[in-house]
């Protein structure tokens, strides 16, 4: 991801993390896509249990994330050889207490499952994978009890 400034859903101008870093430092205004994980330990990250009605912007996320499907020679011989690639999750009405939505500063910025153990797999949405949102980042915010 290269681009420097994005305009969100609410026709607003977001910079991105790459041009926060391009800045050098930290300005501590919890900007949305700060990469010195500023914002992240001021307002840290919230769980929203999945519901029907969000749950095809939450199969977006999800399907953005995995990996595209090829039906080439290579590609089989490939997964013959490594195994094939990983499967898409594809969320149904029966598995919705398996996923929440994951915001920062009220803003949707990825999803996750969750198990018995805790997370279990992260989707992020494209302009909050440079900033340092990991699995065990997320996971260490998640409380399994909300």
């Amino acid at each position: 991801m290269s681009e420097l400034i994005y305009t969100n859903e609410s026709g607003d101008q977001v910079k991105t993390s790459q041009f926060l870093k391009n800045r050098g430092s930290c300005c501590k205004t919890s900007c949305l896509h700060c990469p010195y994980n500023f914002t992240l330990n001021k307002h840290g990250l919230e769980f929203e249990q999945l519901k029907l009605e969000s749950m095809a912007k939450a199969q977006r996320i999800i399907d953005d994330n995995s990996p595209k499907e090829e039906n080439s020679v290579s590609a089989s011989l490939l997964a013959s050889a490594f195994g094939g690639a990983k499967k898409k999750d594809t969320i149904s009405k029966f598995q919705l207490d398996s996923y929440r939505i994951v915001k920062i500063k009220d803003h949707i910025c990825g999803v996750v499952k969750v198990g018995k153990l805790g997370v279990s797999a992260l989707y992020l949405k494209e302009h909050f994978k440079d900033q340092g949102l990991t699995k065990d980042t997320v996971a260490s915010f998640f409380n399994p009890e909300l």
